[in-house]
C-alpha cells in the first residue's frame, strides 16, 4: 500500500510540476466523500441545483463562476430605488406548476405568496372576448385597456382588427399547437418554415406580422423555427395557470442554494473564467483564469452550465464531436435590453394604466414591475427584446437611461417628470450570457436540439438551453435533476 501511495504522489508532483513550468497551478476540490470528484461550470440555478444535489449524494463538488456573484441570470436589483421596492434583472415570477422550483421554496424555508389575478375589464362583452387585455400606444394614440382598435391605426381588418398583436398571435399560435397534438409529425414541417412564413400560411398579413414581431420574445419572427416556438408554447403550459413570487426578492433562494450547498461541502470559486476543457482518458481538466492567475482543476467529471452562447470562448480538447459543436456555434439567445424608472405613480394610477403598456414605439413594451396602486411609487420597465433591442444595446448605460426616460414622455406624456431614479441591464451585452435565453432557427429544432443536452464522456450539459419539457428557471433546476441522474445513477 505504502508503494502504491508513493507512485500516486509521484505522479502528482510530476503533474504540479509541469503545471508550474507552464504557468499554471493545480488546485484541488472539496474533500472527495467516497462517491468521485464533480465540476461545476456556472452558479445560475443549474449550476447551484446540480451542485447541491450531487453533494449531498456523497460527491465532492467545485463551482466555477465567471461573476463575483451567484445566480446568473437570476439577480435582484435593490439599488438605486427608494420605499424597499425592487426589480428581477432575470428570473422573475413562479409559476403554480413549478414544481421543481416550489419544492426547494418549501424545503430551504424560502417565504413566498401568491401573486394576486388582477382583472381589466371595460364592462363590454366585446372588450372582454377581443379586447387588447392591456393599454396600447400605437401611431401616437392612447388605447385604454379593453378598447376596440376600430378603425385599426394600421389599417387591419377582421379579426386582425379586433386585439392587439400578442393577442392574435397568441389565437393563431393555440391554433398551431392543437394541430400539433393531432398530429405530431406536423412539428418537423414547422421547422422548415420560419413563424411569420407559418402565419402567412394561415393567411396572417404582413402588417400583422410585423407588428407580431415586437411582441415575440425571440430575435425576429422571420427567422425563428415555428417549431421551436411551439415546443417553446408546450414548455410554458406547464407553468400552470397561476404565480408565486419569493418575498424579498429571488435572491432569497439563491442565498439559500449556496449556503445549503457549502453546508453539504460544496466549494464556489467566483471570479474564474474557464478556458480550456480537457477530457483525457480519464475524467476531466478545466483551465481558468482567476485574479491574473491560470489554473486548473481535475476531477471525475464536469456539468457545464454555460449558456453556449458564451461557451464558444472555451476550448475543448480533444476537440467536441462535430454536431455538439454545430450546436454550441450556432444556438441563438435572445437579445433583451432593459431600463428601469422608478417614479411617481400617481397619474399611471389615475389613467387605469394597469400591469402593461403595449408600444409600436422604440421602447415596445413597458411594464409595471414593483409598486401597488395607492402607493407613492412604482418601478416601470421598458423592455425591448429581437432586432428592437439594437440600438439601446449599443448605447453606455448613462446613454440608455436618459434615452429610456426621453421616449417614455413621448409615449405616455402624462409621465413627464414623474420618473425619479433609474437603472438598466442588457443581457445581450453581459459577457457570461450574451442573451436572455435561447431558441432556434427555422431548420435548427430538428438539426440541432438532439445534440444540446447530450453528455460527451465525462462531460454533461445543463442549463435552460436544455431543458426538454419547462420553461425557464424551471427548465434548469429540470436539467440539473437529468446531469445528476447521469452522473449518480438515481
Amino acid at each position: 500500500m505504502m508503494k502504491v501511495r508513493g507512485k500516486m504522489d509521484m505522479k502528482l508532483n510530476r503533474r504540479e510540476f509541469l503545471a508550474a513550468a507552464a504557468g499554471i497551478t493545480i488546485t484541488q476540490g472539496a474533500f472527495a466523500q467516497n462517491r468521485g470528484t464533480v465540476i461545476v461550470l456556472g452558479a445560475g440555478l443549474a449550476g447551484l441545483s446540480a451542485a447541491y444535489e450531487l453533494a449531498r449524494r456523497g460527491y465532492a463538488v467545485t463551482v466555477l463562476e465567471a461573476r463575483d456573484r451567484v445566480g446568473g441570470r437570476v439577480k435582484t436589483l435593490r439599488e438605486p430605488f427608494r420605499d424597499g421596492q425592487f426589480v428581477e434583472l432575470g428570473g422573475e415570477l413562479i409559476g403554480n406548476g413549478y414544481k421543481r422550483m416550489m419544492g426547494y421554496v418549501r424545503e430551504f424555508g424560502v417565504p413566498f405568496e401568491g401573486v394576486p389575478e388582477r382583472f381589466e375589464t371595460s364592462g363590454s362583452v366585446a372588450s372582454l372576448q377581443f379586447g387588447t387585455g392591456t393599454t396600447a400606444v400605437m401611431k401616437g394614440r392612447l388605447f385604454p385597456i379593453g378598447s376596440i382598435l376600430d378603425p385599426h391605426p394600421y389599417g387591419l381588418t377582421g379579426d386582425e382588427a379586433r386585439g392587439l398583436p400578442n393577442v392574435i398571435l397568441s389565437v393563431h399560435l393555440r391554433a398551431m399547437a392543437a394541430e400539433d397534438r393531432r398530429n405530431p409529425e406536423r412539428l418537423l414541417e414547422w421547422d422548415r418554415m420560419s413563424l411569420a412564413n407559418a402565419l402567412r400560411k394561415r393567411g396572417v398579413s404582413n402588417q400583422a406580422i410585423r407588428l407580431m414581431d415586437i411582441t415575440l420574445n425571440y430575435n425576429s419572427i422571420e427567422t425563428v423555427s415555428a417549431a421551436g416556438v411551439l415546443f417553446d408554447l408546450r414548455r410554458r403550459a406547464g407553468a400552470g395557470t397561476g404565480a408565486n413570487r419569493i418575498v424579498g426578492g429571488n435572491d432569497v433562494l439563491i442565498a439559500a442554494f449556496r449556503k445549503r450547498l457549502e453546508e453539504a461541502g460544496g466549494k464556489i470559486i467566483l471570479n474564474a473564467r474557464v478556458r480550456k476543457i480537457e477530457q483525457p482518458k480519464r475524467g476531466v481538466r478545466v483551465t481558468y483564469a482567476s485574479r491574473a492567475r491560470n489554473l486548473a482543476l481535475a476531477a471525475d467529471h464536469l456539468v457545464c452550465t454555460i449558456p453556449f452562447a458564451a461557451l464558444r470562448d472555451v476550448v475543448f480538447a480533444p476537440a467536441l464531436p462535430p454536431q455538439k459543436s454545430k450546436a454550441i456555434r450556432e444556438l441563438q439567445y435572445t437579445r433583451v435590453t432593459k431600463v428601469y424608472m422608478q417614479g411617481k405613480r400617481f397619474e399611471w394610477d389615475r389613467r387605469n394604466i394597469g400591469t402593461s403598456v403595449w408600444t409600436d414605439t422604440p421602447l415596445e413594451r413597458i411594464f409595471e414591475m414593483a409598486g401597488d396602486r395607492g402607493d407613492e411609487r412604482g418601478i416601470f420597465t421598458a423592455w425591448m427584446d429581437g432586432n428592437g433591442a439594437a440600438p439601446p444595446e449599443m448605447m453606455s448605460d448613462g446613454a440608455r437611461q436618459i434615452w429610456a426616460r426621453s421616449n417614455l414622455a413621448a409615449v405616455l406624456p402624462f409621465m413627464k417628470g414623474a420618473i425619479e431614479r433609474t437603472a438598466t441591464k442588457s443581457w445581450t451585452n453581459d459577457p457570461y450570457a450574451r442573451g436572455s435565453y435561447a431558441h432556434y432557427l427555422v431548420g435548427q429544432f430538428a438539426s440541432l436540439r438532439p445534440a444540446v443536452g447530450s453528455a460527451i464522456g465525462a462531460i454533461h450539459f445543463a442549463g435552460e438551453h436544455t431543458a426538454e419539457i419547462s420553461p425557464g428557471m424551471e427548465g434548469a433546476l429540470e436539467s440539473a435533476e437529468r446531469v445528476v441522474r447521469e452522473i449518480a445513477g438515481d
